[in-house]
Protein backbone atom coordinates (compact mmCIF):
# COMPACT_ATOMS: atom_id res chain seq x y z
CA UNK A 1 0.00 0.00 0.00
CA UNK A 2 1.49 3.11 -1.17
CA UNK A 3 -0.10 7.25 -1.32
CA UNK A 4 0.24 8.42 -4.85
CA UNK A 5 -1.45 10.86 -6.70
CA UNK A 6 -4.14 10.08 -9.85
CA UNK A 7 -5.78 12.43 -12.07
CA UNK A 8 -5.40 15.35 -9.49
CA UNK A 9 -6.57 13.21 -6.80
CA UNK A 10 -3.71 13.70 -4.32
CA UNK A 11 -4.76 11.32 -1.81
CA UNK A 12 -5.33 7.98 -3.53
CA UNK A 13 -4.44 4.82 -2.26
CA UNK A 14 -2.47 1.89 -4.46
CA UNK A 15 -2.34 -1.58 -3.58
CA UNK A 16 -0.70 -4.33 -5.55
CA UNK A 17 -1.52 -8.09 -6.63
CA UNK A 18 1.43 -9.08 -8.74
CA UNK A 19 1.26 -6.46 -11.62
CA UNK A 20 -2.49 -6.23 -11.15
CA UNK A 21 -2.73 -2.63 -9.21
CA UNK A 22 -5.57 -1.21 -7.64
CA UNK A 23 -5.90 3.26 -6.58
CA UNK A 24 -8.42 4.22 -4.51
CA UNK A 25 -9.74 7.79 -3.96
CA UNK A 26 -9.80 8.95 -0.87
CA UNK A 27 -10.66 12.55 -1.09
CA UNK A 28 -14.09 11.41 -2.59
CA UNK A 29 -15.75 8.41 -3.07
CA UNK A 30 -14.59 5.32 -1.75
CA UNK A 31 -14.08 5.13 -5.67
CA UNK A 32 -11.74 2.27 -6.79
CA UNK A 33 -10.49 4.48 -9.61
CA UNK A 34 -7.93 2.83 -11.01
CA UNK A 35 -6.68 -0.86 -12.48
CA UNK A 36 -3.80 -1.47 -14.07
CA UNK A 37 -1.95 -4.72 -15.53
CA UNK A 38 1.38 -4.38 -15.93
CA UNK A 39 2.07 -1.33 -18.04
CA UNK A 40 -1.67 -1.57 -19.26
CA UNK A 41 -4.38 1.06 -19.74
CA UNK A 42 -6.61 1.53 -17.27
CA UNK A 43 -9.30 -1.06 -17.25
CA UNK A 44 -11.81 2.07 -15.75
CA UNK A 45 -14.03 4.65 -17.14
CA UNK A 46 -13.37 7.89 -15.61
CA UNK A 47 -15.03 11.42 -16.34
CA UNK A 48 -12.45 13.59 -17.42
CA UNK A 49 -14.29 16.63 -16.65
CA UNK A 50 -14.56 15.55 -12.97
CA UNK A 51 -10.90 14.02 -12.02
CA UNK A 52 -9.20 15.35 -9.16
CA UNK A 53 -12.33 17.66 -8.11
CA UNK A 54 -14.25 17.32 -4.64
CA UNK A 55 -16.87 18.93 -3.29
CA UNK A 56 -20.49 19.94 -4.12
CA UNK A 57 -24.02 19.08 -3.25
CA UNK A 58 -24.89 16.93 -6.59
CA UNK A 59 -23.61 13.22 -7.40
CA UNK A 60 -21.28 12.95 -9.59
CA UNK A 61 -20.39 9.88 -11.55
CA UNK A 62 -16.33 10.18 -10.99
CA UNK A 63 -16.12 6.83 -12.70
CA UNK A 64 -14.68 3.36 -11.45
CA UNK A 65 -15.99 1.50 -8.87
CA UNK A 66 -18.46 2.54 -6.15
CA UNK A 67 -20.99 0.92 -4.01
CA UNK A 68 -24.33 1.49 -3.64
CA UNK A 69 -28.05 0.37 -2.13
CA UNK A 70 -30.62 -1.14 -4.25
CA UNK A 71 -33.68 -0.96 -5.82
CA UNK A 72 -32.45 2.44 -7.67
CA UNK A 73 -34.23 5.77 -6.21
CA UNK A 74 -33.89 9.24 -7.01
CA UNK A 75 -32.71 10.80 -4.27
CA UNK A 76 -32.34 7.88 -2.28
CA UNK A 77 -29.21 6.02 -4.12
CA UNK A 78 -27.61 9.08 -5.57
CA UNK A 79 -26.53 10.46 -2.82
CA UNK A 80 -23.52 12.37 -3.01
CA UNK A 81 -19.94 11.09 -1.97
CA UNK A 82 -17.91 14.13 -2.56
CA UNK A 83 -16.15 14.27 0.77
CA UNK A 84 -12.65 12.84 2.57
CA UNK A 85 -12.73 9.03 3.03
CA UNK A 86 -11.14 7.49 5.98
CA UNK A 87 -8.63 4.88 5.68
CA UNK A 88 -7.69 1.72 7.70
CA UNK A 89 -5.19 -1.08 7.39
CA UNK A 90 -5.71 -4.35 9.03
CA UNK A 91 -4.80 -7.89 8.70
CA UNK A 92 -8.40 -7.99 6.44
CA UNK A 93 -7.09 -5.90 3.89
CA UNK A 94 -7.61 -1.69 3.63
CA UNK A 95 -10.76 -0.57 4.51
CA UNK A 96 -12.64 2.57 2.52
CA UNK A 97 -15.13 4.93 4.60
CA UNK A 98 -17.31 7.44 3.46
CA UNK A 99 -19.22 7.07 6.61
CA UNK A 100 -22.91 7.47 7.21
CA UNK A 101 -25.44 9.16 5.12
CA UNK A 102 -27.28 12.05 6.07
CA UNK A 103 -30.16 11.92 4.05
CA UNK A 104 -30.62 8.06 3.99
CA UNK A 105 -28.77 7.23 7.76
CA UNK A 106 -27.13 3.74 6.01
CA UNK A 107 -23.27 3.99 6.38
CA UNK A 108 -21.14 2.39 3.35
CA UNK A 109 -17.25 0.80 3.46
CA UNK A 110 -15.92 -1.87 1.00
CA UNK A 111 -12.09 -3.50 2.19
CA UNK A 112 -9.96 -4.35 -0.44
CA UNK A 113 -7.58 -7.29 -0.30
CA UNK A 114 -4.47 -8.09 -2.39
CA UNK A 115 -4.80 -12.27 -2.71
CA UNK A 116 -2.01 -12.48 -5.21
CA UNK A 117 -2.39 -13.87 -8.42
CA UNK A 118 -3.89 -10.82 -9.99
CA UNK A 119 -6.49 -11.18 -8.01
CA UNK A 120 -8.15 -8.91 -4.59
CA UNK A 121 -11.10 -9.57 -2.78
CA UNK A 122 -13.72 -6.76 -2.33
CA UNK A 123 -16.05 -6.82 0.60
CA UNK A 124 -19.01 -4.32 0.19
CA UNK A 125 -20.41 -2.96 3.57
CA UNK A 126 -23.59 -1.37 4.49
CA UNK A 127 -24.81 -0.45 7.74
CA UNK A 128 -27.99 0.71 9.17
CA UNK A 129 -26.87 3.89 11.31
CA UNK A 130 -30.43 4.87 11.86
CA UNK A 131 -33.32 4.38 14.12
CA UNK A 132 -35.83 2.61 11.54
CA UNK A 133 -36.08 -1.14 10.11
CA UNK A 134 -34.83 -0.81 6.56
CA UNK A 135 -34.93 -2.31 3.32
CA UNK A 136 -32.17 -2.60 0.76
CA UNK A 137 -29.49 -5.02 -1.16
CA UNK A 138 -25.78 -4.14 -0.97
CA UNK A 139 -25.07 -3.17 -4.78
CA UNK A 140 -21.38 -3.09 -6.42
CA UNK A 141 -21.15 -0.87 -9.66
CA UNK A 142 -17.58 -0.65 -11.50
CA UNK A 143 -17.98 1.42 -14.45
CA UNK A 144 -15.46 0.22 -17.57
CA UNK A 145 -13.00 1.88 -20.15
CA UNK A 146 -15.12 2.56 -23.44
CA UNK A 147 -14.91 -0.23 -26.47
CA UNK A 148 -15.17 -3.23 -24.69
CA UNK A 149 -17.92 -5.98 -23.96
CA UNK A 150 -19.60 -7.88 -20.66
CA UNK A 151 -20.03 -11.71 -21.02
CA UNK A 152 -22.81 -12.04 -19.26
CA UNK A 153 -23.33 -16.00 -18.46
CA UNK A 154 -26.88 -17.55 -18.41
CA UNK A 155 -27.80 -20.36 -16.06
CA UNK A 156 -28.36 -23.65 -18.13
CA UNK A 157 -29.64 -26.28 -15.73
CA UNK A 158 -31.44 -29.69 -17.39
CA UNK A 159 -32.89 -28.93 -20.62
CA UNK A 160 -35.87 -31.22 -19.93
CA UNK A 161 -37.05 -29.54 -17.36
CA UNK A 162 -40.57 -27.78 -17.45
CA UNK A 163 -40.13 -24.68 -15.43
CA UNK A 164 -38.11 -21.32 -16.54
CA UNK A 165 -34.85 -21.03 -14.78
CA UNK A 166 -34.14 -17.85 -16.15
CA UNK A 167 -35.33 -14.31 -14.84
CA UNK A 168 -34.04 -11.63 -17.34
CA UNK A 169 -35.13 -8.02 -16.30
CA UNK A 170 -35.02 -5.24 -19.46
CA UNK A 171 -34.97 -1.56 -18.48
CA UNK A 172 -37.58 0.57 -20.55
CA UNK A 173 -35.03 1.89 -22.71
CA UNK A 174 -33.59 -1.07 -23.66
CA UNK A 175 -34.41 -2.60 -27.02
CA UNK A 176 -34.18 -6.43 -27.77
CA UNK A 177 -32.97 -5.78 -31.11
CA UNK A 178 -29.86 -3.54 -30.27
CA UNK A 179 -26.92 -4.45 -31.97
CA UNK A 180 -24.87 -3.92 -28.83
CA UNK A 181 -26.51 -7.01 -27.78
CA UNK A 182 -25.83 -10.63 -28.36
CA UNK A 183 -27.25 -13.55 -27.15
CA UNK A 184 -25.84 -16.79 -27.10
CA UNK A 185 -26.29 -20.28 -25.77
CA UNK A 186 -24.54 -19.77 -22.25
CA UNK A 187 -23.85 -16.37 -22.26
CA UNK A 188 -25.71 -12.80 -23.17
CA UNK A 189 -22.93 -9.96 -24.35
CA UNK A 190 -23.26 -6.17 -23.92
CA UNK A 191 -20.99 -4.16 -26.10
CA UNK A 192 -19.58 -0.52 -25.59
CA UNK A 193 -20.63 1.57 -28.40
CA UNK A 194 -19.47 5.15 -28.42
CA UNK A 195 -22.11 6.25 -31.31
CA UNK A 196 -25.28 4.59 -29.75
CA UNK A 197 -27.36 7.04 -29.15
CA UNK A 198 -29.61 5.49 -26.07
CA UNK A 199 -28.62 3.56 -23.27
CA UNK A 200 -28.99 -0.29 -22.89
CA UNK A 201 -29.50 -2.22 -19.65
CA UNK A 202 -30.34 -5.93 -18.53
CA UNK A 203 -29.94 -7.84 -15.65
CA UNK A 204 -30.67 -12.08 -14.61
CA UNK A 205 -30.32 -14.69 -11.98
CA UNK A 206 -26.73 -15.14 -12.20
CA UNK A 207 -26.26 -18.68 -10.84
CA UNK A 208 -22.42 -19.25 -11.98
CA UNK A 209 -21.50 -16.04 -9.71
CA UNK A 210 -19.46 -14.32 -11.92
CA UNK A 211 -19.15 -11.70 -15.00
CA UNK A 212 -17.20 -10.23 -16.84
CA UNK A 213 -15.38 -7.37 -19.25
CA UNK A 214 -13.21 -7.95 -21.93
CA UNK A 215 -11.34 -5.08 -23.55
CA UNK A 216 -8.54 -5.19 -26.12
CA UNK A 217 -7.47 -8.23 -25.15
CA UNK A 218 -8.21 -7.94 -21.16
CA UNK A 219 -10.47 -9.01 -18.94
CA UNK A 220 -11.73 -8.02 -15.71
CA UNK A 221 -13.84 -10.82 -14.03
CA UNK A 222 -15.94 -10.56 -10.84
CA UNK A 223 -17.05 -13.19 -8.46
CA UNK A 224 -19.74 -13.80 -5.76
CA UNK A 225 -21.85 -15.97 -4.53
CA UNK A 226 -25.49 -16.22 -5.62
CA UNK A 227 -27.13 -17.46 -3.14
CA UNK A 228 -30.76 -19.66 -5.10
CA UNK A 229 -33.50 -18.95 -2.27
CA UNK A 230 -32.98 -15.73 -2.12
CA UNK A 231 -34.84 -12.76 -2.69
CA UNK A 232 -33.09 -10.23 -5.31
CA UNK A 233 -33.89 -7.01 -6.42
CA UNK A 234 -34.95 -5.73 -10.12
CA UNK A 235 -37.34 -9.20 -10.47
CA UNK A 236 -34.67 -11.41 -8.91
CA UNK A 237 -31.17 -9.99 -10.22
CA UNK A 238 -27.73 -10.64 -8.67
CA UNK A 239 -26.10 -9.10 -11.89
CA UNK A 240 -26.76 -6.52 -14.31
CA UNK A 241 -25.18 -4.38 -17.40
CA UNK A 242 -25.52 -1.03 -18.31
CA UNK A 243 -24.19 0.34 -21.65
CA UNK A 244 -24.42 4.17 -23.11
CA UNK A 245 -21.70 6.12 -25.48
CA UNK A 246 -19.03 6.53 -23.17
CA UNK A 247 -18.83 3.30 -20.54
CA UNK A 248 -20.17 0.55 -19.47
CA UNK A 249 -21.15 -1.15 -16.27
CA UNK A 250 -20.80 -4.36 -14.61
CA UNK A 251 -22.54 -4.37 -11.75
CA UNK A 252 -23.83 -7.76 -8.50
CA UNK A 253 -25.65 -7.48 -6.22
CA UNK A 254 -26.88 -9.12 -2.83
CA UNK A 255 -30.13 -10.98 -1.50
CA UNK A 256 -32.74 -7.78 -0.29
CA UNK A 257 -32.88 -7.86 3.51
CA UNK A 258 -34.81 -5.84 6.46
CA UNK A 259 -31.68 -4.30 7.86
CA UNK A 260 -32.89 -3.27 11.93
CA UNK A 261 -30.70 -0.78 13.24
CA UNK A 262 -27.28 -1.43 14.10
CA UNK A 263 -27.21 -4.38 11.68
CA UNK A 264 -24.58 -4.45 8.71
CA UNK A 265 -25.09 -6.34 5.41
CA UNK A 266 -21.86 -7.90 3.58
CA UNK A 267 -21.36 -8.36 -0.30
CA UNK A 268 -18.02 -9.82 -1.17
CA UNK A 269 -16.63 -10.33 -4.97
CA UNK A 270 -12.83 -11.53 -6.66
CA UNK A 271 -11.63 -9.80 -8.42
CA UNK A 272 -8.98 -11.08 -11.13
CA UNK A 273 -7.52 -9.73 -13.94
CA UNK A 274 -6.51 -11.17 -16.87
CA UNK A 275 -4.54 -10.14 -20.34
CA UNK A 276 -2.95 -12.05 -23.39
CA UNK A 277 -6.78 -12.72 -24.21
CA UNK A 278 -7.50 -14.11 -28.35
CA UNK A 279 -9.70 -12.39 -30.20
CA UNK A 280 -11.00 -15.10 -31.65
CA UNK A 281 -12.34 -17.02 -28.66
CA UNK A 282 -15.91 -18.75 -29.08
CA UNK A 283 -18.85 -18.26 -26.83
CA UNK A 284 -17.99 -21.57 -25.07
CA UNK A 285 -14.11 -20.63 -24.91
CA UNK A 286 -14.68 -17.19 -23.13
CA UNK A 287 -17.40 -18.80 -20.51
CA UNK A 288 -14.53 -21.88 -19.53
CA UNK A 289 -12.19 -18.63 -19.47
CA UNK A 290 -14.03 -16.55 -17.14
CA UNK A 291 -15.90 -19.29 -15.29
CA UNK A 292 -12.77 -20.80 -13.79
CA UNK A 293 -11.52 -20.49 -10.24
Amino acid sequence: MKKIDFMGWKNCVELSSGDFRLIVTTDVGPRIIGGFIGKGQNLFYVDKAEAGKSGGDEWKIYGGHRLWHAPEAKPRTYCPDNSKVSVTSSEDGVTFSSGTELTTGISKSFTVKPMGNRRFAVSHKLRNESQWDLQFAVWALTVMAPGGEAVIPLPQGDRSDLLPNRFLSVWPYTDLDDPRLSFGKRAIVLRQDSSAKSPCKLGLNCEDGWIAYLNGGSALVKRFEHFIDAEYPDNGCSIESYSCSFMLEIETLSPVYDIGPGVEIVHDEIWEAMDGIAPDLSEDERVELFRSK
